[in-house]
This record gives C-alpha cells, sequence and structure tokens, in this order.
C-alpha cells in the first residue's frame, strides 16, 4: 500500500538507555529505523532519545542525581515539552515491525485521543507503542516534582494485583486514553511467544516482546523475526 494523501509529518520515536538486562545499544535503534522505513510511506522524522550516539536524529537524555532513570524510567523524558511538533508514534526498542504500517498510522492519526498499547495477558496499559498529538508534558512535569516517589510507588518490588508497574503505570494514571490495538484490528498486533509457530501471523504489522528472556536477540529463528529484525 502506498500513501499518497496528506498528513502533518510524523515523528516516530524510540528510547536507548544503553545496556540493562537485555543488553540494548545503538543496532537495536538501527533495526527498529530500517523496519519503519521498510513499512512506512508517509513523510516521517525518525528520532531516538538516547544517551548514547546512534545511526539517526538523536536528542540527548538528561540525567541528574534525582533521577535513578534505570530503563523504563527513561521514557518519560518523551514529555518534556518542545521536543517534538505533530503528531508521535513511539515504539519500544524491542518492537519488530512485519507489515506496512500506512493504513495503522492513517487509522490512528485520524482521531484526537492519546493512544496505549492493551496488554490482554495482564489487562494493564501498556507504554509498548504510544501515540499521542499535543502537549502532554504535565506527565513529566508532574513526575519531575518528585520522582523518587513515582519510582518507589510504581516499582517492581511494590507491585500489586493490578501490577502497575513503571513508567507506563505512571503514564495510564496521569493521562485518560484509549488502546491502540483496539482502534485499529486487534490482528496487526502481536505478543510473541514460544507458541507462535501455531498462529497464523499473515496480518500482524507489529510484534511486540513482552518477556526479558524472549525478545528479537533471543529468538532470532522467529521466522518474522528472521524476515523482519535487520
Amino acid at each position: 500500500m502506498q500513501f499518497t494523501g496528506c498528513l502533518p509529518m510524523l515523528n516516530v520515536v524510540c528510547v536507548l538507555r544503553q545496556g540493562g538486562k537485555v543488553g540494548y545499544d545503538a543496532s537495536w535503534v538501527q533495526k527498529l529505523q530500517n523496519s519503519v522505513s521498510r513499512n512506512l510511506s508517509i513523510p516521517h522524522r525518525f528520532v531516538c532519545l538516547s544517551d548514547v550516539d546512534v545511526p539517526c536524529e538523536r536528542i540527548p537524555l538528561e540525567f541528574s542525581s534525582e533521577l535513578k532513570s534505570p530503563g523504563w524510567w527513561a521514557k518519560l523524558q518523551l514529555f518534556k515539552p518542545g521536543l517534538f511538533d505533530g503528531p508521535v508514534l513511539y515504539f519500544d526498542l524491542d518492537t519488530v515491525i512485519a507489515g506496512n504500517l500506512d493504513e495503522l498510522v492513517q487509522t490512528i492519526t485520524a482521531q484526537d485521543d492519546f493512544l496505549m498499547e492493551r496488554d490482554h495477558h495482564f489487562n494493564i496499559s501498556s507504554s509498548a507503542i504510544l501515540y499521542w498529538n499535543g502537549d502532554y508534558s504535565n506527565i513529566y512535569h508532574e513526575y519531575m516534582k518528585d520522582p523518587a516517589y513515582y519510582e518507589n510507588k510504581y516499582s517492581s518490588e511494590n507491585q500489586g494485583p493490578d501490577r502497575q508497574i513503571g513508567d507506563q503505570a505512571v503514564i495510564a494514571v496521569m493521562t485518560p486514553h484509549r488502546y491502540i490495538n483496539e482502534v485499529c484490528p486487534q490482528q496487526w498486533f502481536h505478543i510473541v511467544s514460544k507458541q507462535d509457530h501455531r498462529v497464523d501471523l499473515g496480518h500482524a504489522k507489529v510484534l511486540i516482546f513482552r518477556k526479558a528472556k524472549q525478545k528479537p536477540s533471543t529468538m532470532l529463528d522467529h521466522p518474522l523475526v528472521k524476515q523482519h529484525w535487520k
């Protein structure tokens, strides 16, 4: 599908805090950028918030003594004021784009809601995929008033049965939102598992890797990873 219409410039965004359990580095940014470029004909700006050099436009992550900022907490810097002009589509670095995104982008940019991915397994709002258009700097400002409070309240050690953990909990609590995988057809989004060989993934556009031990880097034999994560 080749897009021929007119939309505001789309910002496609990711965040790299190098290292961690998974071992994220600039090569993950390159793979995501490559897959977006192959699958999105709509004009867009690809940018990464990062603490290291990356092979695309970079916005430096900022850290201070007030911020622990391990992993997911760095994502709250997405909402610093003035970073983006126009709509923003965010993907986690361990997302694999496996199909054309034009129709998805046209669908989400036609409405005004803040969108999060719904994790049906845990019944939570996930920040694996986000979409917004407008000023949501209140998220960043409120978090920055007391980072230690939010990082403690939503730490994995303090989780309850509702699994309100990390940046996605802060975003979900502070922001009325809808779910991108309900605005768009559910079959466009797939949470990867070891049972994928039993599933028809012919309509999947976005692969989501939820588990720390199941990432593109550890599932290189997955047919869609083999085809698209490069």
